[in-house]
């Protein structure tokens, strides 16, 4: 490498520090005592730096949320924040301390099992340590700490053995938001430590994610993560490699092909946000309002991404039939959610956390977080029971069949396969904007009772039920009622209305209502109807 290269790459780098979001979550809190510093996670988790500095700290499982929490612990992105809250003697050697106590444990890890290693997160660590480790070196090149610039350069090359090490072995970049992360770091990585032997060229990586992208976005614009919020996020990763590639002016050639991109990305995200502008509570977010972009309404028929909807200024209809990936596929095959006139009357519960040992929390990403037909057996299962993610598959996997729609109705028809085999048919239609008719048809005989849950909105009161035929909620200013049948007499239909939650933002949670419709002892094809009419009052 020139001298004249080394100085640009050094440019960049001493400007580095601060200049891009690393895509984590607010909610990271510094602060200071006699020991040294306590460093809150975004998740809530708290954790001191004393800690930190012993190895076995690594090893071990936290007992609530443990999953997030050895995330954010593990990718040793507070350092940044530490950084940031006190540039000082002390705070420089606590980050130190800290890398080295993580490096001790995981170059041994690393090297006699690196399979050991995987989990559902350690790409997304990877990302984050990479990142957290470029800007401490950034900080310390501007502040002209040359003693300490060079020691954490020297902990910059042992990480990078490390991370190179897990990214051959266990395969760790892949088309999803994790790995997409992980390969920017490796971007960033690559243009700022050119002469680094342990890393690969960084047009490698430019062509790596446009391709891995590409794969990622279909030609709906529609990625495949199963949840409108990560449609959203997308469009944030892209605009985040953009600016790099401007920021560092060495890939001018590169620009306009992720233009495109992020262009197709933006039309994915408005055509499924709710007439109101926010983004809808579909597989793993609670949703919540936006402000960034308008809402494209219409139609949006996505079988490959088993993803159907019909929108107008007034309503929205959502119907969940399928997948391209399992990454936060929640287990709500056949499942609607309906808006209507700026409140939703059926909708998912969304996402509370990714805690397991949190029942409710687990609950909510299984059949009884949303409004769908399942049978018995299936419906206390987790993600766990059906889905694979190193197959890429789910035991119990939906299809979008057809769709049909006219001047005053739109009808979806989906099937659910379980283990390859048909076990169930749902049949949507919407009538207008306030008329929901469902047809379940149930075709198994070996997985229990056929049941129908529809779970609806906290603003909704019960206001009167009838066990074998039907319901009546009211809110402020609307009422719905729920009418329900069987198929003849072949089985006794009946139902119950029970309390359930849904997510109103993450770790928080609000009571509303469901209604269970069951048809007992059912045998052989068996349908269930159910007809929901909104009126305003």
């Amino acid at each position: 490498m020139s001298a004249e290269h080394a100085m640009d790459t050094r440019v960049l780098l001493d400007g580095y520090a601060g200049e891009f979001s690393d895509g984590s979550p607010k909610g990271w809190i510094v602060s200071k005592d006699d020991r040294g510093y306590a460093f809150t996670l975004p998740n809530g988790a708290l954790i001191h730096s004393v800690e930190l500095q012993d190895e076995s700290v690594w090893t071990q499982i936290p007992q609530k949320d443990s999953n997030t929490t050895i995330l954010w612990r593990n990718s040793l992105a507070y350092l940044v924040r530490l950084f940031e809250f006190e540039l000082s003697q002390r705070s420089v050697e606590t980050a130190r301390n800290v890398v080295e106590s993580f490096l001790r444990w995981i170059e041994d890890k690393s090297a006699e099992d690196p399979k050991s290693l995987k989990s559902g997160s350690l790409d997304h660590q990877g990302a984050l340590r990479i990142r957290t480790l470029m800007s401490l070196i950034s900080t310390l090149s501007r502040t002209g700490d040359s003693e300490n610039f060079e020691v954490f350069q020297g902990l910059f090359n042992r990480l990078i053995v490390v991370e190179e090490r897990l990214l051959d072995h266990l395969d760790l970049y892949q088309p999803n938001n994790h790995g997409i992360m992980l390969g920017m770091a490796h971007l960033h990585a690559s243009t700022l430590f050119p002469a680094s032997a342990q890393l690969r060229d960084a047009s490698d990586w430019v062509k790596a994610l446009y391709e891995t992208l590409g794969q990622i976005i279909d030609a709906d614009g529609i990625a495949s993560e199963n949840t409108p919020i990560y449609q959203v996020f997308y469009v944030s990763l892209i605009e985040d490699v953009l600016a790099f590639l401007v920021w560092s002016g060495q890939f001018p050639g590169k620009v306009r092909i992720f233009q495109l991109l992020l262009r197709a990305a933006q039309i994915g995200v408005q055509r499924q946000l709710l007439p109101n502008g926010a983004v809808p509570p579909i597989g793993d977010s609670p949703g919540g309002m936006q402000h960034r972009f308008r809402p494209l309404l219409g139609k949006l028929w996505s079988p490959a991404n088993g993803l159907a909807i019909t929108s107008s200024e007034s309503h929205y209809l959502s119907f969940i039939a399928g997948f391209k990936s399992v990454i936060h596929k929640q287990l709500d095959e056949l499942s609607v959610c309906w808006w209507l006139n700026g409140e939703f009357v059926l909708r998912d519960a969304g996402l509370l956390s990714y805690d397991q040992s949190d029942l409710v929390a687990a609950s909510m990403r299984g059949h009884q977080g949303h409004s769908l037909p399942t049978y018995v057996r299936f419906d206390s299962w987790t993600t766990r029971e059906t889905i694979s993610f190193g197959k890429n598959s789910s035991r119990l996997r939906a299809h979008l069949i057809s769709e049909e729609r006219t001047a005053d109705s739109t009808k979806f028809l989906g099937k659910l396969n379980f283990d390859g085999n048909k076990v169930l048919e749902r049949n949507v239609s919407l009538f207008g904007t306030n008329r929901l008719s469902i047809t379940d048809s149930f075709t198994a005989t070996t997985h229990g009772d056929a049941l129908v849950r529809f779970v609806f909105d906290p603003s909704l009161k019960v206001e009167s039920h009838e066990a074998g035929s039907g319901l009546v909620l009211r809110s402020a200013n609307r009422r719905v009622v729920v009418k329900f049948r069987g198929d003849g007499t072949k089985s006794p239909i009946g139902s119950v209305v029970k309390e359930t939650h849904v997510a109103i933002q993450h770790y928080s949670a609000a009571a509303t209502k469901e209604i269970l419709i069951t048809a007992v002892g059912t045998e052989g094809p068996f349908r269930i109807e159910t007809e929901i009419l909104v009126e305003d009052i």
